[in-house]
This record gives C-alpha cells, sequence and structure tokens, in this order.
C-alpha cells in the first residue's frame, strides 16, 4: 500500500486531505510537524509528501531542503501554499519540490498531484530495480572474470576432446548419419564461441591507450566489415577530420566500430547505408554510426546495452554490452537515438588533439 506523508499545522485542512486519501486506499501518515513524521521520510519508507510552507519552526522550504537534499530522497514532494505570488512556488520547483498546491486546496487538483507523485514514484523505483538487477550481473560477470582463464580452459578441453570424438564416429559412418555428427559438431562450435564471448565480456578491462588517429580507426573498421557476405552491399559514408585523434585502445575501440557496422548491416538485411561522422564538441569528440534501417524496436530501446538482451533471433546479445564496456573504461558515454526509422548511435570520447579542417570521403 503506498504511503503519503502529510504534514500542515492547520489541523481542519490537515484532516480534510487525510481522509480523501484513506479514502482512495492510500496508507496515511498526518503530522503537524516535521518531527511528527521525520522517521517516516527515508528513502524508500514513503511514496509522496505534502507539506505546508507557512508553519512555525520548521517550514516547508526547510523540509523541502531536508528530505531532498539531505537526506537525498527521490519521492515527490508537493508543497501547499497560500501565498499566490508564483515566485515562491518556481522558488520551491527550482530547489526540488515536484509540484506545488495553491490554497484553498480543491480535491480534484489535490487528486491530480499526488496521482501524478504516485505514478513519479513509481517509475523511479523500476528503473532503480532494473538497474540494481543489471549491477548484480555484471558484478556476478565480474566475478567470473577473475578466473576466466582458468574457466575457458576447464571447459574447452572436453568441448574438444568431445568433437575430435565425433569427428573419428563421423568418419567411420555414411553420407547421412555423418550429416547429423556434422550438426553436432557445428553446434559444439557454436557453443565455444558463446562461451569465448561471454568470457570475454566477464573479464576486466583496462584499456592500453595510445594516440590514435580516428579517422584510421574508422577506415579499418570500415575495411574489416567488407569482407562479411552481410556488408557486401552496404554503402558507408565517413566524414571525420584526419587530424583528429584520441587516447584510446586502438584494439578495443576498433572491436565496437565493427560491432556497429555489423549491426548496420544485419538492421539493413544487408543493403542500406550507414554514415559515420565524427566532431569535437565541447570538451568530447561525438562518433556517430546512423544506418537506414528500420530502427530499434521501442520495447528495446531501454535494454539493448543490458548483457545478453537482443531483439535478433540469433546472438547472443554480448555485442552492445560489450561496446558499452569498451566506451564507459575509456571514461566515455554510448546512447542510441532511435526513431521510426534508422538507429543512431552516439559514442562521446575524451578528445585529445584536433586539426580543424574537415574532410568526407565516401568508400
Amino acid at each position: 500500500m503506498a504511503k503519503v506523508v502529510l504534514i500542515d499545522d492547520e489541523v481542519r485542512l490537515l484532516t480534510m486531505l487525510a481522509r480523501f486519501l484513506e479514502r482512495e486506499g492510500l496508507e496515511v501518515v498526518a503530522a503537524t510537524s516535521f518531527a511528527e513524521a521525520e522517521e517516516h521520510l527515508q528513502p524508500g519508507r514513503f511514496e509522496v509528501l505534502v507539506t505546508d510552507i507557512v508553519m512555525p519552526a520548521f517550514d516547508g522550504m526547510q523540509i523541502l531542503h531536508e528530505v531532498v537534499n539531505v537526506r537525498q530522497c527521490q519521492e515527490p514532494v508537493i508543497l501547499i501554499t497560500g501565498d499566490p505570488n508564483l515566485e515562491t512556488a518556481s522558488q520551491a520547483v527550482r530547489n526540488g519540490a515536484f509540484d506545488y498546491l495553491q490554497k484553498p486546496v480543491f480535491k480534484e487538483r489535490f487528486f491530480e498531484v499526488v496521482n501524478r507523485g504516485l505514478r513519479h514514484v513509481k517509475l523511479i523505483r523500476e528503473r532503480d530495480q532494473a538497474r540494481e538487477r543489471e549491477l548484480q550481473l555484471l558484478k556476478n560477470l565480474a566475478e567470473i572474470g577473475e578466473s576466466a582463464s582458468v574457466l575457458s580452459h576447464e571447459i574447452r578441453t572436453p568441448i574438444n576432446g568431445l568433437r575430435h570424438a565425433l569427428q573419428a564416429v563421423g568418419e567411420r559412418l555414411g553420407v547421412e548419419d555423418g550429416v547429423v555428427v556434422g550438426e553436432f559438431i557445428d553446434s559444439l562450435g557454436r557453443i565455444e564461441r558463446l562461451l569465448g564471448e561471454t568470457l570475454s565480456f566477464a573479464k576486466p578491462l583496462i584499456p592500453r591507450l595510445s594516440e590514435l588517429s580516428l579517422h584510421d580507426v574508422i577506415d579499418t573498421a570500415v575495411g574489416e566489415c567488407r569482407s562479411l557476405d552481410s556488408f557486401a552491399n552496404m554503402a558507408v559514408e565517413v566524414s571525420c577530420d584526419r587530424g583528429l585523434r584520441v587516447e584510446a585502445d586502438q584494439q578495443h575501440l576498433g572491436e565496437v566500430f565493427v560491432n556497429l557496422l555489423r549491426n548496420a548491416a544485419e538492421a539493413c538485411e544487408g543493403s542500406g547505408a550507414v554514415g559515420i561522422s565524427a566532431q569535437v564538441i565541447e570538451e568530447s569528440v561525438c562518433i556517430e554510426f546512423v544506418d537506414s534501417g528500420p530502427g530499434v524496436p521501442v520495447r528495446m530501446r531501454d535494454e539493448i546495452f543490458k548483457p545478453f538482451s537482443t531483439s535478433k533471433d540469433y546472438g547472443n546479445g554480448i555485442g552492445l554490452a560489450f561496446s558499452r564496456k569498451v566506451v564507459e573504461a575509456h571514461g566515455g558515454s554510448i546512447e542510441l537515438f532511435s526513431g521510426d526509422s534508422g538507429a543512431c548511435f552516439r559514442i562521446k570520447l575524451p578528445v585529445n588533439v584536433v586539426i580543424a579542417t574537415a574532410e568526407s570521403i565516401r568508400v
């Protein structure tokens, strides 16, 4: 049951508002001062706080500061004011208030603001729970990563033994039975690749930084993708200053670019276009990969960088999670911007040296 805390030294108004909320099935803590309610005003212990501004001893603005800034509560704080001055209300919002109510308080407006606060805190807690699950998953993977090499050896050894045994059996069987054995061997190969990718993601990542030409890293990634069947009919346009340099790990950054290019080709089903641009914005170099595909499904946009999350019928969902891990290890960020058509992945990295003559090339 959601808990709403009400604070007002005007007992008549306090009683009326409490009755309204209780009739809606909410748990109400009604208090005439902050001291009476402060034990409930801790992060996660209430859903919405509604407090009057003008009160003796400890007024609403002081309560707002205590709850939002000192106790770091994310729960909405709604202030009641008898002052029609909009400056008071706007000051309250600037200080962290969710909304305000003006006296006299009307039932409809009261319910509207409180219900909006309840929806807001529900979304915040769902977001925090999702983040906590992701952090726990990453923590577990990190623990695996600490012994990834040993684990990889322990698992690959029996897989290789089984592969050789199946190959020996297949050589003794007829063609039809040999095909079945071949499928088993292929399945073992997929298991081994999945194992390798997962353990690679789980390993702690410490970039080996050196000064790089960003244009050269992009050019190498495009060249590598040109050997893929899925990329053969893709048009690629690169706009990047040849003098733009960054401090980065060449191998890992290249893997990120290859992953984004492969994703673009798969989204376009092998026939489309992808544009790569790089420019300096404030203290970062901004790199964008924009494709002409259908965009990322809405249901996947909040999950796409999480490990083992994928919208494809194949793959393991490691690629973008690994890309984020690499970018963040460089002190940067990666975001998705996707509409009804096309997807844009934007990477921001700390900038090193810039030469301001830009040029575009088509490959």
